[in-house]
């Protein structure tokens, strides 16, 4: 209801203004109505003792008291203000022990994680990290891995401990696609500046790769691995190695761009008796040619090689053709018009080959047909007239004799 107001008349004691029973009601109405709107109708429940600036009435059940606001009741809603602090003030949002702090922004919620401390932004954070210099940003031992740029600096930095030579707590300089070899800490173009075609080369005093010619590398480089011959082989072993491929005897060699051309340029051999190892003097139609162990030689006839050897002073061993193997003292089968070889070279000096017509030590020497040596190589071409038996003895030893039966 509207306040009711006591009508007090128009003069004192004119009977114009309530009556007693008026203003009393109208007191009553009025004092009703507070009760009932700061009370419960019977009993006031608004306490205004000892207020303090700044408190607000908070109810606690029963009665509104003075309080500091210190919890809310339901959603904040601030209209579009602003929460300010007053006189450079602080405003602080903490939350209770390990309670998340969340913002949540169009429907992304970030949190600041309450028990581990980690701030969790699922979308993007932009945000401006540069200072002034690097001696006005974080500490670095408080504040690792905070990366940041310094104005007018074209390399970044991130906070950070190095184990390697002791550095420990550092602002690191980052290299970028603008950064310069000599960013590095072990490298140095400062000094001295690099030239056309210079290199880096470790400089152990310094302990700095500088710029330097690449002349004592190039001595190290082989210009060809190893070159292996028939006999022999070679390795380059400096910069101005040269490799020679000689022709020898006869033989020529010529290099043309990357090709290496090697020709003959003797006289090609072109007829057997112009080999060096033929001796065919007098050969005529028909003759084959046989080797006496250094030369090759014509023989008229074909030509049969027997090996011989000695057992002590008791027999000659024979091996050749139409032996299945080393026969003692064998019995000879020999051809007219066919030329034997009996070869006597190991043990000739000891045990002399003849060939008899008659047998024993004493024998008749039968010698048509024969050249050559009983003590090396015996050469017999067989008569036509040869007799039917003739025998083949040594001639310091008697045991040691055979037959020889021409055909």
């Amino acid at each position: 209801m509207a306040k009711q107001s006591l009508s007090l008349g128009t003069n004192a004691n004119d009977n114009t203004g309530d009556t007693l029973r008026a203003g009393g009601d109208k007191i009553n109405d009025n004092f009703d109505e507070v009760y009932a709107a700061l009370g419960n109708g019977t009993t006031l429940t608004v306490n205004t003792t000892n207020p303090a600036t700044g408190q607000v009435l908070r109810y606690n059940g029963s009665t509104f008291l003075p309080s500091d606001y210190t919890n809310l009741t339901a959603n904040l809603d601030v209209n579009g203000s602003s929460i300010i602090s007053s006189s450079n003030g602080n405003i602080n949002i903490a939350t209770n022990g390990t309670g998340n702090l969340t913002l949540g922004v169009g429907g992304i919620t970030n949190s600041f994680n309450g028990t581990t401390g980690d701030i969790d932004f699922p979308t993007k954070l932009k945000y401006k990290n540069e200072y002034a210099s690097t001696g006005v940003a974080p500490a670095e031992a408080d504040y690792r891995g905070i990366f940041y740029t310094v104005s007018g600096d074209d390399n970044p930095y991130v906070n950070i401990n190095i184990t390697a030579g002791g550095v420990g707590n550092t602002k690191a300089k980052l290299l970028t696609q603008y950064s310069g070899a000599n960013d590095l800490v072990d490298v140095d173009t400062t000094t001295v500046a690099p030239t056309n075609n210079q290199v880096l080369k470790w400089d152990s005093t310094a302990s700095k790769w500088k710029p330097g010619d690449d002349a004592s590398g190039i001595a190290s480089i082989n210009l060809f691995a190893t070159v292996a011959g028939d006999t022999g082989n070679t390795t380059a072993n400096t910069q101005t190695d040269t490799l020679t491929i000689a022709g020898g005897t006869n033989i020529t060699t010529s290099v043309a761009g990357d090709t290496v051309t090697v020709d003959f340029s003797g006289t090609l051999t072109t007829t057997f008796a112009a080999l060096t190892d033929t001796d065919i003097a007098g050969i005529t139609q028909g003759d084959s040619v046989f080797y006496d162990g250094s030369v090759w030689k014509p023989n008229r006839s074909p030509l049969i090689w027997f090996e011989l050897n000695a057992v002590g002073t008791g027999d000659y061993t024979v091996s050749g053709p139409g032996f299945s193997g080393v026969v003692n003292d064998p019995t000879f089968t020999v051809y007219k018009g066919f030329t034997y070889a009996f070869d006597n070279s190991i043990q000739g000096g000891g045990h002399p080959f003849r060939i008899q017509s008659t047998q024993g030590l004493a024998g008749t020497p039968y010698t048509t047909g024969q050249s050559g040596s009983g003590t090396t190589v015996l050469y017999w071409t067989v008569p036509m007239d040869a007799p039917a038996t003739l025998y083949y003895q040594c001639t310091l030893h008697a045991a040691m004799n055979g037959t020889i039966n021409v055909a």
